[in-house]
């Protein structure tokens, strides 16, 4: 039986204690001048893109949509790469992350993929900051498609291109209700990490995946 594990960065890979946020804050500010709500459940879309896409809409922005993603994308890279440089401290490993990767990676009936709501060039910078390698794991963000169904559904695709292996499992691992909701849309089993609320798997973090196995009757 084939498994392909999918997981989100951050708060089940990352912990930056709300560095992104903050950045896109201020990048949304200095690109196109709007103070942006930082309610991110007004966000019908949560993903880098789709929050970006709704603001256009909302703030009646008639400025061509690729020309302003790239702006603010550009901006929001600039302020994370400042932010990392002044603070690394800020940006770490969840507990068990990579020690988690490295093990799957190494089981034959096993696949990784990365599925982020963030644009990809500033969630690999994440990923470098927290000591994350992810040279050899499909890699699937809100730069390729808008919406966290798309992304999950990408990933997914591309996993079974790279590995040439039609899965039986199809595993999120990642944090908070619009994960899970994505899941549920698409068929995958979800565990969440970090939170040990709800009737669905929960881990507080990857160094605690064999109860999430268990309770998904899945061996590794």
């Amino acid at each position: 039986m084939a498994n392909l594990f999918l997981l989100d960065i951050d708060g089940a890979l990352v912990d930056s204690k709300n560095l992104e946020l903050d950045c896109y804050v201020i990048a949304v500010k200095d690109v196109l001048g709007i103070e942006m709500d930082t309610d991110l459940s007004h966000y019908s879309n949560l993903t880098d893109a789709g929050v970006l896409d709704e603001l256009i809409a909302r703030h009646g922005i008639s400025e061509s949509r690729s020309l302003i993603h790239r702006k603010v994308e550009h901006r929001y890279s600039e302020l994370v790469q400042q932010a990392i440089k002044e603070s690394p401290e800020t940006v770490s490993e969840v507990m068990g992350a990579k020690a988690f990767l490295d093990q799957m990676q190494d089981q034959q009936d096993t696949h990784i993929a990365i599925a982020t709501s963030s644009w990809a060039s500033t969630a690999k910078m994440m990923l470098r900051a927290a000591g994350i390698d992810i040279s050899n794991v499909t890699f699937a963000s809100s730069s390729d498609v808008l919406s966290r169904t798309e992304i999950m559904a990408l990933a997914a695709f591309r996993a079974k291109q790279d590995s040439g292996v039609v899965f039986d499992r199809r595993v999120v691992f990642a944090n908070g209700e619009r994960n899970k909701n994505a899941s549920q849309e698409l068929g995958y089993d979800y565990v969440e990490v970090g939170n040990v609320s709800g009737n669905h798997p929960h881990i507080p973090n990857l160094t605690h995946y064999q109860a999430a196995f268990s309770r998904l009757a899945l061996s590794a």
